[in-house]
């Protein structure tokens, strides 16, 4: 099993990605931290215990949760290294996309001054 920042990390940088490709998006960082969220959703079984929440962990669906299932497959000794990598690619994603914001043109609403 992955550990959760791993998952988070993950999830977080995916969700940038995907944040990119959609020009104004509103709130694009909390959208970020949501998606983190979102991967760690399969690990609530770590603080309550149900039997739902165990199976939802261990079913195939919980790759809806960006690919939670899978990474815990390939992560199966908690590395420390993995989720070192994970981290640091989300923190590449996240800088390369908030330097991206920072020079892009102005948006479509300057451009119409609806603002």
């Amino acid at each position: 099993m992955s550990q959760g920042i791993t998952h988070f990390a993950v999830g977080g940088a995916v969700t940038a990605i995907l944040a990119a490709l959609v020009p104004d998006l509103p709130y694009p960082r909390t959208l970020v931290l949501v998606g983190g969220g979102w991967a760690t959703v399969p690990d609530a079984v770590k603080l309550v215990q149900h039997p739902a929440l165990a199976a939802l962990h261990e079913h195939p669906i919980a790759d809806v949760f960006w690919f939670h299932r899978t990474l815990d497959r390939l992560d199966e000794t908690d590395s420390v290294a993995v989720a070192s990598a994970a981290l640091a690619i989300f923190i590449v994603v996240t800088s390369l996309l908030e330097r991206r914001a920072y020079r892009a043109p102005e948006s479509i609403h300057e451009r119409l001054g609806t603002e």
